[in-house]
């Protein structure tokens, strides 16, 4: 396929990891499935496990201990990049009010299971997006798609943040940024202004995601930070404090 739908991540532990501001720069869903997470959101404090998925929109920040459970911690990441049609978006509904959970069905189990699985399967991308489809007319069955997809129009924020995010090491120019976006460089800077970010800041927030992916992948220290387009491990270690709370390798210490 020549565009994702989606991106399957798996996260690991072994110790307690504690992490501030995980950048969030698609609608995302998680699934503890052995252990626990404990998420801070809205000044409240829940509790992820087999039993509930934490589902999140795009552009939030992420404060969280994932615990593990007879010394493991497994969950999987699900990251759309399709969202589902605008008609299922317009129903008017508060996000802020409503907590990023929801409860795991026989149902909902089945259809993850094959959104998940489908890259494997030599499918056509026109029966993958009918999978995906499926999954989101599940999800706005019990009225939780507005959870990840909260509005039909997404922001650019959002959108430049999926097309860095496609090659994070890379050297990235606003200039090129705002071709892809079909846009000048000063419109997407004004944008991005009155959205309260800049293009640098977005760049710096989606390779820290991705370094924490490589991480778990057990990339070393310094293979992260020239993958995350930094030459300097110094520079890298100290900007990975500063975002997540804890180093690379107090990081690493808990895989």
């Amino acid at each position: 396929m020549n565009k994702s739908l989606l991106h399957v991540a798996h996260f690991r532990g072994k110790r307690e990891q504690p992490l501030h501001n995980v950048f969030i720069h698609a609608p995302t869903l998680y699934w503890v499935e052995q252990g626990r997470k404990q998420l801070w959101w809205q000044e409240q404090s829940y509790e992820f496990n087999r039993a509930n998925w934490l589902v999140v929109p795009a552009g939030q920040y992420l404060t969280f201990v994932n615990t593990p459970m007879q010394n493991a911690f497994n969950a999987r990441a699900v990251t759309f990049f399709q969202p589902p049609p605008a008609e299922w978006l317009n129903e008017e509904v508060s996000l802020s009010a409503a907590p990023p959970m929801v409860k795991v069905t026989d149902a909902l189990r089945y259809c993850f299971e094959i959104i998940c699985d489908m890259s494997n399967k030599n499918l056509s991308a026109h029966t993958q997006q009918q999978l995906l489809l499926a999954f989101y007319a599940e999800l706005r069955h019990i009225d939780a798609l507005h959870l990840l997809f909260p509005s039909e129009n997404q922001l650019v924020r959002d959108k430049l943040a999926t097309y860095l995010s496609a090659a994070p090491g890379d050297d990235h120019k606003i200039e090129i940024a705002a071709q892809h976006l079909a846009m000048s460089r000063a419109t997407l800077t004004r944008k991005l202004a009155a959205e309260e970010t800049s293009f640098r800041h977005i760049l710096t927030e989606i390779r820290m995601s991705h370094a924490l992916g490589l991480l778990q992948r057990k990339f070393s220290q310094m293979d992260t930070a020239l993958a995350c387009g930094y030459q300097s491990e110094v520079r890298f270690t100290q900007r990975f404090k500063e975002q997540f709370g804890l180093t690379p390798r107090q990081y690493q210490m808990t895989l």
